[in-house]
């Protein structure tokens, strides 16, 4: 992973939503019309919510970049780190890929400031990339990105690890939306509705506790 590399990438994102956005219609037409007529509305609930899925992933995404890179770039500035605008843009376009992005910019900031700054301000950086990363992972990502698309972690990681090796960086990204579409297909379609279970966060229903009362003749009865 470079930084040019990840430039393309995300040019070459933008691209892929600006097409699937302009072609969303003709997308929505010929699949509602290759289905036979008993389906239709069924494929119509799944194309919708497809298309509600991406937009809203996508753009919780780079919302999720842009916070990322200016949190970055204020606490590295305050921390007086050299570089710190260009290590903050690091940190958040590589932030985009799950998962392997944040420790890959890590890598990347600390061997540019260990380089230019000494052991130090990169023990500055790590430290900055680890707060910011906990507040991304348990607050950013869950609000902006993750109720979007609620694909469990070990799915996505291996999705994630399947797409590099397919389509390059371009998969680590796109895999993620993939298997969202995946999961709704699932979840719709009789007979595969344990797969999109298989694909999801796999939320559990808490346990019914039981409740106990005293009465009066000091004995404990089962209160339901």
């Amino acid at each position: 992973l470079t930084l040019s590399s990840s430039l393309l990438f995300l040019a070459f994102t933008l691209l892929f939503t600006f097409f699937i956005l302009n072609y969303r219609r003709l997308l929505f037409t010929f699949l509602t019309t290759v289905f036979d007529e008993e389906h239709k509305e069924k494929v119509q609930e799944i194309v919708t919510e497809i298309q509600r899925i991406i937009r809203k992933y996508v753009t919780g995404l780079f919302l999720q970049m842009l916070i990322v890179s200016l949190m970055m770039i204020i606490t590295l500035s305050l921390l007086g780190v050299k570089y710190a605008i260009l290590l903050g843009l690091i940190a958040g376009i590589f932030n985009i890929i799950p998962y392997l992005g944040i420790t890959t910019a890590l890598l990347i900031s600390a061997l540019i400031t260990f380089a230019t700054a000494g052991a130090t301000q990169a023990l500055f950086v790590i430290f900055a990339f680890i707060g910011i990363h906990t507040i991304d992972g348990n607050i950013l990502m869950p609000l902006v990105v993750g109720s979007k698309v609620k694909i469990n972690a070990l799915f996505a990681f291996i999705g994630i690890i399947i797409g590099e090796m397919i389509w390059g960086i371009s998969g680590m990204f796109l895999v993620i939306p993939y298997l969202a579409m995946l999961k709704i297909i699932f979840e719709r379609v009789e007979g595969l509705q344990p797969w999109g279970a298989l694909l999801g966060e796999g939320d559990v229903k808490p346990r019914k506790r039981r409740t106990y009362r005293i009465t009066k003749k000091i004995k404990l009865e089962d209160a339901e």
